[in-house]
């Protein structure tokens, strides 16, 4: 009886000593893939005697995790601003609001399309060239301010001239006499 006992528990350790063929075997924190027996206190492959080294392969584990953040700015987005220009024509001074005292007067508009990653208030600064313009204003004709959701939004903005000084320009159709800065800032 004591006999077979220890047969049946020889038989029993000889069994959990060998595995089929590609069963991984967890060593640590590797998983080993293997042909045949496994010695498994040395992990090395077993042919009969003996000792096969086979190659195996290291899994990669995720040990660690950390978020990935970065440093956004403030960005604002003219499309094609070089390319925009205004140009201003005579009109009547009622259709600015000014009166007959106000003589001549000129009204200028063009459409552009910006986009933010912030609600933007836009604004308006003038520079004259030369000495044409006498009081002028910008101003926009409809919104001044872009949500800031990255998308393109439609902007027109005007300018007006009273009291223009024009005997002491040189006639022309499109005579520079300032330019316009569109201006932006957070809209709070």
């Amino acid at each position: 009886m004591v006999k077979r006992t220890l047969i049946a528990i020889a038989l029993v350790a000889f069994l959990a000593s060998t595995a089929p063929a590609y069963e991984p075997v967890i060593q640590g924190n590797y998983q080993i893939y293997y042909w045949g027996a496994i010695d498994k206190d040395t992990g090395v492959k077993v042919e009969g005697n003996e000792k096969v080294y086979w190659p195996y392969e290291y899994k990669a584990l995720d040990i660690c995790s950390m978020p990935v953040k970065m440093e956004i700015g403030m960005y604002v987005e003219v499309q094609d601003c070089t390319d925009k220009k205004i140009v201003m024509h005579q009109v009547d001074c009622g259709e600015i609001s000014k009166g007959t005292g106000d003589f001549p007067c000129y009204l200028g508009c063009t459409k552009f399309s910006a986009r933010a990653n912030f609600d933007v208030k836009l604004g308006t600064r003038l520079v004259k060239d030369g000495p044409v313009m006498n009081q002028w204003e910008a101003f926009y004709n409809g919104d001044d301010v872009i949500a800031g959701d990255g998308g393109n939004h439609e902007v027109e903005v005007c300018v007006k001239a009273w009291k223009a000084n024009l005997w002491n320009g040189t006639p022309g159709d499109e005579v520079k006499v300032g330019t316009l800065y569109i201006t932006a800032k957070p809209d709070v």
